[in-house]
């Protein structure tokens, strides 16, 4: 009997180890906002902490993405990063992150730095 409640609860607490991961909340620059001046920093605001393990800014029209270093060393439910000098034109700032579970996520913020 013991056992079949234990199978129970761990049944019905799957669903929420799952949805577990750190998902982005909220960026800055925000996802298809425009700004008019580059940004300083990126900050990337999680639903959880978690450690970012890559980060990466590709212009539009560039062959190859920028590596952006260093990394926080330290996990936490918002990053913040130095940003690169940024010229006028579409970025595609990339991150990945491992979240408390052990899960890596992957994904994007795309953001316009307005010409002057």
């Amino acid at each position: 009997m013991k056992s079949r409640i234990v199978w129970l609860g761990l049944c019905l607490s799957w669903p929420l180890l799952a949805a577990a991961h750190a998902h982005l909340l909220q960026a800055q620059p925000a996802e298809g906002s425009v700004v008019t001046s580059a940004p300083g920093q990126f900050t990337l605001q999680f639903s959880e902490a978690a450690r970012l393990t890559a980060l990466s800014i590709q212009k539009r029209g560039d062959s190859q993405a920028q590596p952006i270093e260093p990394l926080p060393a330290a996990a936490s439910a918002q990053l913040v990063v130095p940003a690169p000098r940024l010229g006028p034109g579409v970025y595609e700032l990339r991150y990945r992150v491992i979240s408390a579970d052990s899960h890596v996520m992957a994904g994007s913020v795309h953001f316009t730095v307005a010409a002057p």
